[in-house]
Parts: C-alpha cells; sequence; structure tokens
C-alpha cells in the first residue's frame, strides 16, 4: 500500500506514456521526412503520431528539443546502413564494389533527411556539430576499409587520399551526380569504382 500512495507507480506510469509520446513524434517526423515533407509541419507530425498538436509541446519543451531528438533517433534508427559490410575484408576490387555500392545506397536511402539536416546546420551548431561526426566517421571508414593500400603512402599523400575518396563519395557529390547530371545508381556506383581504383593505384 506504501508503494501506492508514494506516488511512484503513477509517476512511473507518466513518464512511460511521455516517452512513448515523445518515440511517436520523433518517429512521425522521420516518417514525414523521407517522405518528402521538408520540413514537416507540426499539425502534420500529430496527425501521424497520433496525438494532439498541443501534446507536442507537453512532450518537447522547443521546436529545436524535438529536432534534436528527431535526429537522434535517426541515427539509432539507420545505423546499420551507415556501416561498410566486411569492412577492410577482401581483395581491392571486392572491398571498392562494396563501398561504393554502401555509400551509394546510403545517400539514396536517406536523401531526404540529409537534405534537411544540410539546410537547417548553419542554424542550428548541435546539428552542425553532428553533421561534422557524421563526416569524420565516414572518413575513418575509409581508412580502415582501403588501410593496406593507404599504408604504402606518406602520412600527408594517406590523408589526400582520404579526403578525396570521402569528398567524392559524399552525399553532396551523389546529389549532384544523382539530379543535376541524372545520373543512375549503378552508373553513379560504376563512376565511383572507376575513380578510386585509380587513386589508389590498383
Amino acid at each position: 500500500m506504501a508503494s501506492v500512495t508514494s506516488g511512484q507507480p503513477v509517476t512511473d506510469g507518466r513518464r512511460a506514456r511521455r516517452e512513448r509520446g515523445r518515440l511517436a513524434v520523433t518517429e512521425a517526423t522521420i516518417d514525414l521526412v523521407l517522405e518528402g515533407s521538408i520540413p514537416p509541419s507540426a499539425e502534420q507530425i500529430a496527425e501521424r503520431a497520433g496525438v494532439s498538436a498541443a501534446s507536442l509541446f507537453r512532450y518537447f519543451e522547443t521546436l529545436d528539443d524535438l529536432r534534436r531528438a528527431t535526429v537522434d533517433r535517426y541515427f539509432e534508427r539507420y545505423t546499420h546502413v551507415f556501416e561498410i559490410p566486411d569492412i577492410g575484408v577482401g581483395a581491392l576490387s571486392d572491398r571498392i564494389k562494396r563501398f561504393t555500392k554502401a555509400r551509394s545506397s546510403l545517400h539514396e536511402m536517406t536523401e531526404p533527411m540529409a537534405r534537411l539536416a544540410r539546410l537547417r546546420a548553419p542554424e542550428h551548431v548541435e546539428l552542425d556539430e553532428r553533421l561534422h561526426l557524421v563526416r569524420t566517421t565516414m572518413s575513418d571508414q575509409v581508412r580502415h576499409h582501403f588501410d593496406t593500400e593507404l599504408a604504402t603512402r606518406s602520412p600527408a599523400q594517406r590523408e589526400d587520399t582520404v579526403t578525396v575518396i570521402s569528398t567524392l563519395t559524399s552525399f553532396e557529390a551523389w546529389d549532384q551526380a544523382r539530379h543535376d547530371h541524372q545520373r543512375s545508381q549503378q552508373q553513379i556506383s560504376r563512376a565511383w569504382s572507376a575513380t578510386i581504383t585509380k587513386i589508389l593505384g590498383a
């Protein structure tokens, strides 16, 4: 009886409901962005999440709070998409093929969110820092995946090579190839593979 009168079960229940509400809102926001609503309105988010518009500001103190939570949830949900299969393993030709396919697929899948993040980053320090962290992680993947070839080069040459490959296969480069030059996923991967093969001297 003491546990009931203490209010602990009630408090825990409210906290659990709030967390479920926050999750529903962040998932709804991600889905709407991926469907092309950039950015989605509060009314769209509330309707998709199955809550009232007023509830949004009970779950999140500010829009910035909602954005931060959405970005965090997005990376939790799509962590696997940012990975390179069997990173660093196999012959160079196989590694290049897996790398370019993974990068191209990543950009295709995350295009709406990637575009929104880059649009908003100049106004939001935390989002800008998250983008920088993503780019750093992707450059680290290049170092790991092509370590055998990079190890034969001087430190300056290694970093030059990592920079070129990272930039070549960035979202910005993919976006230009895909939309400005009307290249297909297959054509982009093929061009990247040929260029990386030449860069690594194979």
